[in-house]
């Protein structure tokens, strides 16, 4: 055991950061402690446990309890739909305690709880993991979580948040599930990640408010963590590659210590946990694959393996599968074009995928309603795009290509062209990894192929899809792992081409003192010198990284005068990077010739500045744009929740039952009259109450989505897809009958109304219809009886 320790003991950093910041945001210690048990004991445990059994270990905890833990959200996935399906989701316990037990019980799995092989890691591995552990997890608590409160502690509530908390209790209750904003209608959303936050509900009988806003995502980054650094590891075989992902990933974050922020920083989320979900299973799932398709690894339980945990990661997000399909169907093109035969191995996991991204997409990987394909749409996001291109076609509309492309104007053209490259800046953690065929050696293998498969679907989905809600973002969002492995590759190849090359031979010292001391810069390196010249390396790396943030911050303006003006001040962070960077390669130029020995190092310094870029760009922009000051929490005049409704949706969710369905005038924001345009994305009894609704904001529905644009209005300004329920809600709410109120009973099995002032008068009669149950301020709620 005390072998372990040096390993173990580490880790215990970042977990302690983790629990005294929850502390600061006044999350109790009981919630933590029973969350953190339940995620040990019933997820990475019951993982790690199959993960060998099926497969083997792969020598070191740490990495087992990354695979292990997507391992064990499939198999809790699996037990939480059986036991939701017979209604025993109260004793959803007993299915990760079958694995324990069995593994306890019967004596040929016993041998999986110890390493029989084992492959440790070296100190400076974990040291690294540890280090950004504690920066991400630090970070996402102190930032992301503190600036946006919890109910009932908040004013404003980002309606993401309450749209997949309304999800969160709708998956405590039913399966397949209904869609929480109108009763009776299935959900059609990839709602695996929610579906798993049920899970620990159901297990751990806590709030689903905290498990959402709180507790969940924290262990979620830690394995995400843990999954890149094996991806990078598995195709690099070189340890600190694995460090570089999460250094890589974490890096961004350190803004958040300084200024809490609405989100972290991509490819990982607070407001989109089926990104953070998707990532992790779609890498664990690519770790599988490359070992099943290019280390001559079989078996049934590896091809169970990778084609479930690909499955639970299409079920997250839409955008995994596709990016797996391209990952195998590249190498095997390469392979069919090499070798002039088919790889059969190739062909079934190909096959099994496209199965599966079809099957998701058609039960469960919903909101894809309304997306269109339009070549470069993206660029409608970046800043300046309108004064670059004059084109002001909002996201989701205007053809198969940009409208910038085709309106015939050569400055336009030039524009889009700058924000590419401006683009390009932005995503450098999803673009790096291409420098991957730089490499001929790299070029010549498969595994390479299966990386740039990878980058080359996110990137597609990224550049082609038009969603009206940019959602496209996630396409490269979700390569970035696979980035981040392809970067660590090929810089561990030119150090490893470095660390071989011989050292440069001593000169016969030539006579004088400056002589002497030129012969000395000549000499070979003395022990550990190589070692000492990569550590500078990475060092000027940072220097680089931060300063290239700095000009591409510091240069921006504000685009004014003629379209030529206007794209000059747009392009001028680029031309003073390309400048910078012209006078940067001379100066290595010289000093290759003065310092030889640095010679080869060209191609990591780049790889490792590119790598910098994004956390120092975050960092300075912070400091640039707040001066460090923090933001206190998340507002807003369009997602305010008044008191008075916060408190009612919270006594509706104490005295009424998990099943009850409720008639409300809530599903426009802000707080108003419910009228046709304004934003239907109101979710105070579905997401804070946690109720099925009659009928509450319809914005986020695959029936809205696809009527983007209509009329010249956003999918969530559309009028309801149910207008036959809207106006039940408002003959109910404010213009009662007996007749009315018997229908929404009898028929649609309407219990509760809740009457919010805020939206209307409400009309007097409903006293007499309905018993009414809580009342205070703007906020009535009745029962309908009989």
């Amino acid at each position: 055991m005390t072998r372990f320790l040096p390993r173990l003991v580490p880790w215990l950093i970042p977990y302690v950061v983790t629990v005294l910041a929850l502390i600061s945001l006044d999350v109790p210690v009981v919630p933590i402690a029973k969350y953190s048990l339940y995620f040990a004991l019933a997820v990475a445990l019951p993982g790690i446990l199959i993960l060998r059994a099926l497969w083997r270990s792969t020598g070191n905890w740490a990495e087992d309890f990354g695979l292990g833990s997507a391992v064990g959200a499939t198999y809790q996935l699996a037990g939480w739909a059986i036991f939701t399906a017979l209604g025993w989701q109260r004793v959803l316990v007993i299915w990760p305690a079958l694995v324990l037990v069995a593994f306890a019980a019967v004596p040929r799995l016993r041998k999986y709880w110890r390493i029989h092989d084992p492959k440790p890691l070296p100190l400076l591995w974990t040291w690294g993991m540890v280090i950004a552990s504690t920066v991400l997890l630090g970070g996402a608590v102190l930032g992301a979580m503190k600036y946006h409160p919890a109910p009932p502690d908040g004013t404003s509530y980002y309606q993401d948040l309450l749209y997949h908390l309304s999800m969160l209790n709708e998956l405590t209750r039913s399966v397949p599930p209904q869609l929480p904003q109108v009763s009776g209608e299935s959900l059609e959303y990839h709602w695996f990640a929610n579906a798993d936050m049920a899970a620990a509900v159901d297990i751990t009988k806590l709030s689903p408010i905290i498990v959402l806003y709180r507790l969940w995502l924290l262990p979620q980054l830690l394995v995400a963590l843990l999954v890149c650094a094996t991806l990078a590891r598995t195709v690099s075989r070189a340890w600190w590659t694995g460090v570089l992902a999460a250094v890589a990933l974490a890096g961004p974050q350190l803004f958040l210590f300084l200024d809490t922020a609405v989100n972290l920083s991509p490819p990982l989320s607070l407001l989109s946990p089926s990104q953070t979900f998707g990532m992790v299973a779609g890498t664990a799932a690519a770790v599988f694959l490359i070992h099943l398709l290019f280390k001559g690894e079989s078996g049934k339980g590896l091809w169970l393996l990778a084609f479930t945990v690909a499955v639970v990661g299409g079920g997250s997000k839409p955008t995994t599968l596709p990016i797996l399909v391209g990952a195998v169907g590249l190498p095997a093109l390469f392979l069919l074009i090499r070798d002039r035969r088919l790889p059969t191995r190739f062909l079934a996991a190909g096959s099994l995928l496209v199965a599966a991204a079809v099957g998701t997409m058609v039960t469960v990987a919903g909101s894809t309603s309304g997306s269109g394909l339009q070549f470069l749409a993206v660029l409608k996001t970046q800043g300046g795009y309108a004064a670059a291109t004059r084109d002001t076609t909002p996201a989701g509309e205007g053809g198969l290509i940009l409208p910038a492309l085709t309106n015939g104007h050569v400055f336009s053209i030039a524009g889009v062209l700058v924000l590419c490259a401006l683009l390009l800046t932005g995503q450098l953690l999803a673009a790096t990894g291409y420098a991957l065929l730089a490499s001929r050696t790299l070029r010549r293998d498969p595994t390479a192929w299966f990386l740039l498969g990878a980058l080359i679907a996110g990137w597609a989905g990224f550049l082609l899809v038009d969603h009206p809600s940019i959602s496209e973002a996630y396409f490269v969002h979700s390569a970035v792992p696979f980035s981040l492995a392809a970067t660590g590759w090929l810089a561990a190849t030119i150090t490893r081409i470095y660390a071989a090359a011989p050292a440069a031979p001593r000169q016969a010292p030539p006579r004088g003192e400056e002589a002497a001391r030129a012969a000395d810069v000549l000499a070979p390196a003395p022990p550990g010198g190589r070692r000492g010249v990569l550590a500078w390396i990475a060092v000027v790396a940072v220097v680089l990284g931060a300063l290239f943030a700095f000009i591409l911050l510091t240069t921006d303006a504000l685009p004014s005068g003629s379209h030529l003006r206007r794209i000059a001040l747009v392009a001028r962070p680029l031309v003073v990077v390309v400048a910078v960077t012209a006078g940067l390669m001379f100066v290595w130029l010289l000093l290759v010739k003065r310092v030889p020995r640095v010679a080869g190092l060209g191609g990591l310094l780049v790889l490792l500045t590119l790598l910098v870029v994004p956390s120092a760009r975050t960092f300075e922009q912070n400091l640039h744009l707040n001066g460090g000051k923090q933001a206190q929490r998340f507002t807003s005049a369009t997602w305010w929740v008044y008191p008075d409704e916060e408190a009612a949706a919270l006594w509706l969710a104490k005295n009424s039952k998990t099943t009850d369905i409720v008639v409300s005038n809530t599903w426009c924001r802000p707080a108003g009259k419910q009228g046709p345009g304004c934003d239907a994305r109101g979710y105070i009894v579905s997401g804070i109450a946690g109720r099925r609704t009659f009928l509450e904001g319809w914005g986020y529905t695959s029936q809205a989505m696809a009527h983007h644009g209509d009329g010249g209005l956003r999918y969530n300004q559309q009028p309801s897809p149910w207008p036959d329920r809207v106006e039940l809600t408002n003959q109910a709410i404010y213009e009662p009958t007996a007749d009315v109120l018997r229908k929404l009973r009898d028929q649609y099995h309407v219990r509760w109304v809740y009457a919010d002032l805020f939206g209307g008068p409400v009309s007097p009669d409903l006293d007499k219809l309905a018993v009414l149950r809580h009342s205070w301020q703007h906020v009535r709620i009745y029962e309908l009886t009989g």
